[in-house]
């Protein structure tokens, strides 16, 4: 991807689409609604993982490996699910970025989130920090 069509700072809504339409994020099927003035609203998967612990996957492993060695069960949410208070859960995203070199992003829940008393956070395999 050329970084040459990147400029610094935050992205507006046309950078996010124009990154989106170059592979740099990929979600199946990509839905515009979901680009906001200077965001991207993430989306959950179909399933989560009630896992032991919060992790992080450090260097040696994958978050996948780490599912595999701390899923408890999983819980499937094609249809809703209820998540147990003080638990821990994975819940992969659709979304999944393949950004130039010259691009980093980072991620925030929604504020409906914090009012719902729900601690989040964004892993992933190889990033340079969280």
């Amino acid at each position: 991807m050329d970084s040459d069509l990147w400029s610094k700072g935050v992205f507006p809504a046309r950078y996010i689409e124009r990154l989106a339409s170059h592979g740099g994020i990929v979600a199946p099927p990509f839905d515009s609604d979901q680009v906001q003035p200077a965001s991207l609203d993430l989306r959950l998967g179909d399933v989560a993982y009630r896992i032991r612990s919060s992790f992080l996957p450090g260097p040696e492993h994958t978050v996948a490996d780490r599912i595999e060695t701390l899923t408890l069960h999983e819980l499937d949410l094609r249809h809703g699910a209820v998540l147990e208070r003080n638990c821990v859960y994975l819940v992969p995203l659709q979304e999944s970025l393949h950004l130039p070199d010259n691009v980093s992003a980072g991620a925030n829940p929604k504020s409906s989130t914090g009012r719902l008393d729900v601690f989040t956070r964004v892993i992933g395999d190889r990033a340079r920090g969280f």
